[in-house]
């Protein structure tokens, strides 16, 4: 589980020069990840509150502070396991494969409310999270909460120019890499289920990501791990 004190500047620019010295120098600088925070906050009207959209790791551990979490909806967006990753859950010769939000179809996760005085502060820890490698695009997008509000999240979709994107995978060929991907931030399955768990846990149905723990499962000859409580006792409504 990452900790806040993990994405400090310090200890990101370590990994960063890290993943540099092993040859992938697509590894974004911290200035170029500050231009990109800059950018997204362009959207962004100074005292007012922001939303952050989450479909993967990010529903099971934010690592953020926020003042509210709401299952919600977005249209136009599914999660994909759309590209590689051969270092943190994989290697170079396995590599493993992480969690986008790629262009069609619709998305339920969890949205949650940054209160204004913590909007900067929170979106710097959640950009030395997200925006290391340049995989990500942050976009702001129209969430449906459960409750019947529309607010516009920040979330962060794929970049399919990008060195490590791998979109159209034979569900064969991903299952396989999710199954046996292992590094130094855990096994690859472990996101999976993680992720479906939860996703469980807010009342959410995803085919796509069902069918993958079934296969995962069946690969590793192992029985499917059951649903996890509510995630960390965050109040989402009704979910």
């Amino acid at each position: 589980m990452l900790k806040r004190e993990d994405m400090n500047p310090e200890r990101i620019e370590q990994i960063v020069a890290d993943a540099r010295a092993a040859g992938y120098d697509f590894f974004l600088s911290q200035e170029e990840r500050e231009a990109s925070l800059k950018q997204a906050l362009t959207r962004y009207k100074p005292g007012e509150e922001a939303w952050v959209f989450a479909y993967g790791s990010l529903m099971w551990n934010p690592a953020i502070e926020f003042a509210e979490a709401s299952a919600c909806e977005v249209e136009g967006w599914r999660r994909s396991f759309c590209f590689w990753v051969p270092l943190g859950r994989g290697t170079p010769e396995l590599p493993g494969l992480m969690l986008a939000l790629e262009a069609g179809g619709s998305c339920e996760g969890i949205a949650y409310r940054i209160a204004p005085s913590q909007v900067r502060s929170e979106l710097a820890v959640l950009w030395n999270r997200e925006m290391l490698s340049g995989i990500y695009q942050a976009k702001w997008v129209p969430a449906r909460l459960r409750d019947g509000r529309t607010v516009t999240a920040v979330t962060f979709v794929v970049d399919p120019g990008h060195c490590q994107y791998c979109g159209d995978l034979p569900i064969e060929k991903a299952a396989h890499h999710i199954a046996f991907a292992e590094g130094r931030r855990g096994a690859c399955r472990d996101y999976l289920a993680n992720t479906a768990a939860h996703a469980r846990a807010l009342n959410i149905h995803d085919a796509y990501i069902e069918e993958l723990v079934d296969r995962v499962a069946h690969l590793r000859g192992e029985q499917i791990a059951p649903s996890v409580p509510p995630i960390n006792g965050i109040d989402i409504g009704d979910a």
